[in-house]
């Protein structure tokens, strides 16, 4: 009898152990933490996104719709983000991202990319360093050193669009207290989208946000950028993880006889009918190191009541008079297991339009929140996009679903 208690009691203790290794992995699926290995010590997160559109149009005016509404960032299609996040030395993280890109036309079947690399050291209690060797982009630093944990807020985030611009490389510092909690990073040889096909001036970032909680359901925080834009076309072919000696000293200008000349590359994109987009290089004489760079900047103020109720506001401008100037505001309550709302609205205006005193582009766009459980949402929308005399109305549908 005492032999065969030992080896039940063996084989008891066995079946625990595994009982409790699939209670773990229940539980990180009901949270919304994601996946994790039981023979490494890695957490797997997904998020998958479809979206799709019902143009309130004519047969003859679709193309020109779906143009229009793509101009204003509103894309349909199929999109995967797979995230893998495992823990080393003690409290750091190391993460990687690999992803489909939303909007990518006709073509099915993209293959599954590469497109973040994050390493997060635990420096102190209060205190982590963030580095982005690839794929950087301002959003990074906004929520959590965590990159699980930013997926879900990651994935309902409306901003400027230079806080989606992804950047070569990057680095940050967050600073969490009790009531306050700072950031700051800098990212730098920035490309433009992944849409673009890394084309696009380069650009390095400064990004910064102070957060502030005065009571236990309420969060204000105010974000910002600056970006300064390179002339130089130097380092358009660099790649990623190269950075040159002495890359922050001004370039000499070219010198033809007795004049110095620099030349720049001007894109145009044609508004009127087809997409259509030309390249024009345009030569500045009598150019010097002293030309001033092209800057720009953005701020975001956002308030969170209750962990439900937000609303956000932003501006993005460029430093010259001559640039556009877009603006955005959003105000949604998306409670867990009830039903949710939220409206948005944002515009765009150039030198042009504003002495006529009219908007480039203005979208207005209201929607409801369906909670399916298990990490999965429906979102039905009316979306409203006027590009200068060009109206479209359309109805959106959006399905998300996190595991």
């Amino acid at each position: 009898m005492k032999r065969i208690q030992r080896e039940t009691f063996s084989d008891v203790m066995k079946f625990k152990e595994k009982h409790d290794q699939i209670e773990h992995i229940l539980s990180l699926y009901k949270t919304g933490k994601g996946f994790e290995f039981l023979d490494l010590p890695i957490q797997v997160k997904i998020a998958l996104d479809a979206v799709g559109a019902l143009f309130f149009v004519d047969s003859t005016e679709f193309e020109q719709a779906k143009a229009t509404l793509d101009k204003v960032g509103r894309r349909t299609g199929l999109s995967s983000r797979f995230v893998f996040e495992s823990k080393t030395r003690g409290k750091d993280t190391i993460a990687a991202e690999l992803s489909t890109q939303l909007g990518a036309g006709g073509h099915l079947g993209r293959p599954v990319e590469l497109t973040r690399l994050q390493y997060n050291a635990r420096i102190k209690k209060w205190l982590t360093m963030t580095l982005v060797p690839f794929g950087a982009q301002c959003n990074n630093f906004l929520h959590s050193s965590s990159m699980i944990q930013n997926l879900q807020s990651q994935a309902s985030f409306e901003g400027p669009p230079s806080f989606f611009e992804h950047h070569n490389c990057g680095a940050g510092f967050r600073m969490e207290g009790s009531k306050f909690t700072a950031s700051f990073a800098e990212l730098i040889f920035g490309s433009g989208g992944l849409d673009s096909g890394g084309g696009g001036t380069n650009r390095m970032t400064t990004f910064g946000q102070v957060s502030c909680k005065p009571a236990n359901d309420v969060k204000l925080s105010l974000s910002g950028i600056w970006q300064v834009h390179s002339l130089s076309p130097r380092f358009n072919n660099l790649g990623i993880l190269a950075i040159p000696l002495g890359s922050l000293k001004p370039g000499n200008p070219t010198v033809s006889g007795t004049g110095e000349q620099t030349e720049l590359s001007v894109k145009f994109n044609n508004q009127t009918g087809a997409r259509a987009t030309s390249h024009t290089v345009v030569a500045v004489h009598g150019a010097s190191p002293d030309v001033q760079l092209p800057q720009s900047m953005a701020l975001m103020a956002d308030c969170e009541l209750y962990k439900t109720l937000k609303t956000e506001g932003w501006l993005q401008m460029e430093r010259s008079n001559h640039g556009p100037v877009r603006w955005g505001f959003s105000l949604s309550d998306i409670p867990d297991n009830e039903l949710g709302w939220g409206v948005k609205v944002s515009g765009g205006t150039t030198e042009e339009m504003r002495r006529r005193n009219q908007l480039q582009h203005l979208e207005l766009e209201g929607f409801l929140n369906f909670n399916l459980g298990k990490g999965a949402r429906l979102q039905p929308g009316l979306v409203y996009a006027k590009m200068e005399s060009k109206m479209t109305p359309a109805l959106f549908l959006r399905s998300s679903w996190a595991m």
